[in-house]
């Protein structure tokens, strides 16, 4: 493609029942130091307030446009975004995220040439607590078929690492090519209501020439427990069969369907556990065990467990199994374990206990070195605590 200087970027903004929040995301993309924008929001039959909110930003700045519709999904909402804008550019922020300034002139900078840039998030995984994600390869221009072939390979699943989705599988921290979006998101199954932002990307990305990774974050996604990726949903395996036939005939008639068709396999087996175990509202007797620790050694041991993300979970299940001894469930986010009813406590309890043992129960080593250096800081004896790297089913 040919860049254009100073070409118009399209950001949309698809909003359901979000009035709390949708004021700071459409100031958030007024505010950016890139000028040369349209700001297209898309009321998807909202019942609360937000269709009149953005109502009133628009009468105060002509780059905003709001169109309401009848509820009909976010896939709905985006293709009729896509379909009204006018820019060389698009790029996609959900209603009750923000993203930083110079999110889109970083962006519009750093594509040059490329069909595609990628840039990292800002992800809320708890009260007052932010971390970073950005996509799993080296930072740079990946250009021609041999350079996007190395990508693709391991993009959603690699099978030396065991990681999942090294490409960050969400449309809001990219910046797309619209004529080309625009042909792709019309192939989109209007019944997705989750991961069609995912489905989205892989479909695009297949189809690039080249794309640029960079690993600066600008996006903010805000956890909101009530949103359609948290909330119990009990048609969430027929979704994920609706994204497997989705993908299904992409993956299959490209170069590298061979290998491509596994990795989808791969995340489809573990989209479907993962479903079973925390959105299909399932008993706990049915819990697929996604984790398991050797535990031959804690016999008789008084256990602080540290640690309630899946891995936690999974060893809190294990060890309760085969009547171990937790006399403390400890995690820095205990509040936000707490709002869903866990038994999960402050980490600066732990002194207070009577226990033999500190079980790390976290996947990551890294991470685990750094809980463990944390927990010596706090007095904890470092012969007390334990990691062991717990053995992945799926």
């Amino acid at each position: 493609m040919t860049s254009q200087k100073n070409p118009l970027v399209s950001i949309i903004i698809p909003a359901y029942n979000i009035a709390p929040y949708i004021s700071e995301c459409i100031e958030s993309i007024q505010c950016q130091t890139y000028r040369k924008i349209e700001i297209i929001v898309v009321d998807d039959g909202s019942a609360d307030e937000t269709g009149e909110v953005c109502e009133r930003l628009a009468v105060k700045d002509e780059r905003i446009q709001v169109f309401h519709q009848e509820n009909a999904g976010v896939v709905s909402a985006r293709r009729r975004g896509i379909e009204a804008a006018r820019g060389m550019y698009l790029s996609f922020v959900d209603g009750d995220d923000w993203i930083e300034p110079d999110m889109i002139e970083n962006m519009v900078k750093e594509i040059g040439k490329a069909d595609l840039i990628s840039t990292g998030v800002w992800r809320e995984a708890g009260p007052e607590k932010w971390v970073k994600d950005y996509d799993s390869f080296p930072e740079g221009l990946y250009a021609g078929e041999t350079e996007l072939a190395e990508i693709l390979k391991t993009m959603i699943y690699d099978w030396n690492s065991e990681q999942l989705q090294k490409l960050t599988p969400w449309s809001v921290n990219k910046l797309f090519l619209r004529e080309l979006a625009e042909n792709i998101y019309n192939q989109i199954n209007p019944k997705l209501t989750f991961a069609e932002d995912t489905v989205f990307v892989y479909k695009y990305f297949l189809r690039c020439r080249s794309v640029r990774f960079s690993q600066k974050c600008f996006y903010h996604y805000r956890y909101r427990k009530e949103s359609a990726v948290h909330r119990t949903d009990k048609y969430r395996l027929m979704n994920i069969n609706h994204i497997y036939l989705s993908l299904e005939e992409d993956f299959k008639n490209h170069k590298l369907k061979d290998c491509l068709f596994l990795q989808l396999q791969r995340w489809i087996m573990h989209m479907t556990c993962r479903a079973v175990n925390e959105f299909m509202g399932f008993e706990s007797q049915v819990y697929i065990q996604e984790y398991i620790l050797d535990i031959s050694d804690l016999k008789g041991k008084k256990i602080v467990l540290y640690g309630a993300g899946t891995a936690g979970k999974n060893a809190y299940r294990q060890l309760k199994k085969f009547g171990q001894t937790i006399v403390m469930w400890a995690d820095k986010n205990y509040l936000l374990f707490q709002s869903d009813g866990m038994p999960v406590v402050s980490p600066d309890e732990i002194l207070s206990q009577e226990y033999d043992v500190v079980l790390i129960a976290v996947a990551d080593g890294e991470l685990a070195e750094k809980i463990k250096k944390e927990l010596l800081e706090k007095g904890i004896k470092e012969e007390q605590i334990l990691w062991k790297e717990p053995r992945g089913f799926f």
